[in-house]
């Protein structure tokens, strides 16, 4: 049994320049199959932009990343796609290992996290359940110029990138309680050879601008997340705003 459907919230208005208004609302699509009382599922919810010709950018900019959530080898060019694609994958391995235990899901949720004049985040939250020894998940945020809806890297959202990289090691290592001058290597910390580094998730969320490194990015899966926040006025000049 195959189940899909989208579904639509109310729009909330954000205001981008005199004279044109951007406004999001929230869509979400839901497609699962089950084989007996084995059952997988995807689920995406996510911010569509309309109102201002910007909107446009930002809706294909946020359907590329959400392609990305099925894996950087995929070939389906839409949502539903791949989703089918996952979906019969799935009833494959089932009707191939009838007896192999658990389900299948992914789970993606996407919200605007931060509006200023300039600059837009939109913040992803992703569990996946793909049948290994435990499932995943992770943190992203895409950060946009508010003006022309065009996505910015995080070398064009970091404005001072040195700065910005003392600031989180002095954080992370008060986060982790690691005294300065003490290896982190030797706490346990997946670091390369150019030493500490800046995560890929960075963006505002909750009025702060936020450093997160996610499981396996900078340590073992049991360290889980580690969430350093910033508030404005202690990034003046380091990250726009």
């Amino acid at each position: 049994m195959l189940l899909a459907f989208f579904s639509c919230s109310e729009p909330k208005s954000v205001q981008v320049k005199k004279n044109s208004e951007l406004t999001f609302f929230t869509q979400e699509f839901v497609k699962n199959t089950c084989v007996g009382e084995s059952c997988a599922s995807v689920s995406f919810t996510w911010p569509i932009g309309k109102g201002s010709e910007i909107a446009s950018n930002i809706n294909d900019a946020i359907d590329q990343q959400m392609l990305l959530y099925f894996g950087r080898d995929s070939v389906a060019p839409t949502l539903e796609a791949n989703a089918q694609l996952f979906l019969n994958s799935y009833e494959d391995f089932v009707n191939q290992f009838p007896d192999s235990p658990g389900g299948r899901s992914i789970e993606v949720n996407a919200k605007v996290s931060y509006e200023s004049d300039s600059l837009l985040s939109i913040f992803f939250t992703e569990f996946n359940n793909s049948g290994g020894a435990h499932p995943n998940s992770s943190q992203f945020f895409m950060n946009f110029e508010k003006i022309t809806g065009e996505y910015l890297s995080s070398g064009r959202v970091v404005l001072d990138s040195a700065k910005l990289l003392e600031l989180a090691e002095i954080a992370f290592r008060k986060h982790h309680e690691v005294r300065e001058g003490k290896s982190l290597e030797d706490q346990g910390f997946f670091l390369p050879e150019t030493g500490f580094f800046l995560p890929g998730a960075m963006g505002y969320k909750d009025g702060e601008f936020k450093l997160i490194y996610i499981p396996y990015e900078i340590g073992p899966y049991v360290m889980g997340y580690t969430e350093l926040s910033f508030t404005p006025e202690e990034l003046t000049g380091i990250v726009r705003k």
